[in-house]
């Protein structure tokens, strides 16, 4: 039952309270003596009574009952106060920032985040979606704007943020999960293949010969030289191609992680780790680096130029089975990996916070500013709307509670004050 069938009720049930009271009356006209009329009319009087009285309190909060002027009308009069008193309300206690994060603590976001993906196809659906949106942005890309932005948010990253504590936290899992292993195994595949080229050979061979010209200054030096060539004693071809293949033989020994060379980065590593986490003069070099990195590099002509080789080079598909693909990998290593789930919620968790401090009063200006644009009337309705229902049985239970009141006064009038109370009284007097 809505709102409105509840005032109708509440309407027919002081209606009927009021007929009630009339017959109560005339019946009381016709049999004076008659116990049940003058119970029927005791209670109907009450019951009226009360009736009357809340549906006067009720109406007096919205609007004026017959006009009457004082202490009526108490919403639209007072809307400034409950405006701002409902935003206060929701900005200090239904999202107070304290409250908000004391929760967020016990609370596991991405196990969260990852049941909802789960429940109903969301994540196929949002898969969709996102594919789509990201075709239409890089569609729509212009290299000059994406720059800017980019810009600012490197710039913001680099002069408020501290990069220390995450290239730690980045060394650590690096060593912990392999992944530094990993890098360097790429590396080394990308060098060996540039190093079996053709063309590296010859580069090795120029830089011979041009370390030979340059170091050969004298005339029994270059004397010398020129005999040992004579003699093929000295050939910078074979010496090139020697040289190439010892390289090559190198990276491949390189490529066990128990090379000493290997363990001995694992170790820098983890030294240079420790060092960022615990040594202050370390941090400060950071900082200092990266403030200056912040002022030094024309991020918007350098990230332009990149903006708009992407744009360029890239189409619109390429791009978004690229990000899904990577979603994808995201959504499939927080499920598998400890460490980046834990780190993952710390970020997670971390953003919301400053988010929450820093947009903690968005509600209480939305809230205020909704109902600011409210008429009187407007409000009188939005407010019945939510809390008629109620108010309506204020107004029936003032007519019931009424006339039970008025049976127990009857009652008691009639069978406890009138014939012993009254004698006591009377000969106090008498």
């Amino acid at each position: 039952m809505d709102s409105s069938k509840h005032v109708r009720l509440a309407n027919r049930v002081l209606g009927g309270v009021f007929v009630a009271f009339i017959l109560s009356a005339i019946l009381g006209r016709l049999y004076p003596h008659n116990l049940l009329v003058q119970i029927s009319f005791a209670v109907t009087e009450a019951g009226l009574v009360g009736g009357i009285a809340d549906w006067f309190a009720v109406t007096a909060l919205f609007r004026r009952p017959f006009g009457f002027p004082w202490h009526t009308a108490l919403i639209p009069r007072n809307r400034d106060k409950l405006v701002a008193a409902v935003a206060g309300a929701v900005q200090n206690e239904l999202l107070n920032k304290d409250s908000i994060k004391d929760k967020l603590i016990g609370v596991q976001l991405i196990d969260a985040i990852s049941r909802w993906l789960d429940e109903s196809g969301r994540a196929a659906f949002l898969v969709d979606w996102a594919t789509q949106q990201l075709k239409i942005a890089w569609a729509k890309l212009e290299p000059g704007l994406l720059a800017r932005y980019a810009a600012r948010g490197m710039r913001v990253v680099l002069a408020r943020e501290t990069v220390t504590p995450h290239l730690a936290r980045g060394m650590r899992w690096a060593l912990t999960t392999g992944k530094a292993d990993e890098l360097v195994e790429h590396l080394l595949a990308e060098l060996s293949s540039s190093v079996a080229e053709p063309r590296t050979r010859k580069t090795i061979q120029t830089h011979l010969e041009q370390y030979r010209q340059d170091n050969a200054k004298g005339w029994w030096q270059r004397f010398a030289l020129s005999a040992a060539e004579a003699t093929n004693t000295v050939n910078f071809p074979e010496a090139a191609v020697v040289l190439q293949k010892e390289l090559v033989a190198l990276l491949a020994d390189l490529a066990d992680r128990q090379h000493p060379l290997r363990q001995w980065f694992r170790d820098r590593l983890s030294i240079s780790a420790g060092h960022l986490e615990h040594d202050p003069t370390w941090a400060e070099s950071i900082a200092k680096w990266q403030k200056g990195l912040a002022g030094r590099v024309e991020w918007d002509e350098a990230l332009t130029g990149a903006s708009g080789l992407l744009a360029g080079g890239i189409t619109s598909e390429e791009v978004a089975d690229w990000g899904i693909t990577q979603a994808k990998r995201l959504l499939a290593r927080l499920a598998t990996d400890s460490l980046w789930r834990e780190w993952a919620e710390e970020q997670l968790k971390t953003a919301l916070g400053r988010f929450i401090d820093s947009e903690q009063d968005l509600a209480a200006m939305v809230v205020q500013d909704a109902l600011g644009r409210l008429g009187d009337a407007e409000l009188n309705d939005f407010i019945e709307d939510k809390a008629g229902d109620d108010l309506a049985w204020i107004r029936i239970n003032g007519s019931v509670v009424g006339g039970i009141v008025g049976l127990l006064l009857f009652l008691f009038l009639r069978y406890v004050y009138n014939p012993y109370v009254v004698p006591v009284v009377r000969s106090w007097f008498l």
